[in-house]
């Protein structure tokens, strides 16, 4: 049996791993993680439990990103270098910018997976390795989020109350 792609009408083997169930539709996973990132730019992140102007319809899952990177030799020569006459150390600056990006894309794909456009409650944590690795951990509940109009809120209020 196959099954085809709902974007690009490719023809895939339902007895392989090569697609992949985005929102209730099967793509490639070609065309899939396109279509994670197109819509993980729209999922909102927050540190906070709600989102002003919106109301929580759904609470969807709780999500972790680990995100592993390594340091190299070169940044490690040059934080030490700054380490000795008291300057920023750049390097590691990149790096760790570099692995909470990563860890925030990965919570963004995890809401778009799961059906959720919010991120709520992130919360992310920095840890350092050996071998000259350095690790961002991020987590957060994914939600649905629907906009707060009076409608919504009249209609809903047993609910929201």
């Amino acid at each position: 049996m196959s099954i085809i792609c709902s974007s690009c009408k490719k023809e895939i083997s339902d007895l392989t791993d090569d697609y992949r169930i985005v929102l209730n539709e099967e793509y490639c996973s070609h065309c899939a993680t396109e279509i994670i990132m197109e819509k993980a730019e729209q999922v909102i992140l927050t540190t906070t439990n709600h989102i002003d102007g919106f109301l929580v319809e759904e609470y969807v899952d709780i999500v972790t990103s680990e995100v592993v990177l390594g340091t190299g030799f070169f940044s490690e020569f040059s934080g030490d270098f700054s380490d000795f006459f008291g300057l920023r150390s750049t390097g590691f600056e990149r790096k760790l910018q570099d692995a909470k990006k990563a860890a925030f894309l990965q919570l963004k794909a995890q809401a778009v997976i799961h059906g959720g456009n919010a991120v709520i409650g992130v919360d992310f944590d920095y840890t350092e390795f050996s071998g000259n690795r350095v690790g961002v951990i991020a987590n957060g509940t994914i939600v649905h989020l629907v906009p707060a109009t009076e409608e919504y809120v009249s209609k809903h209020s047993k609910r929201i109350l």
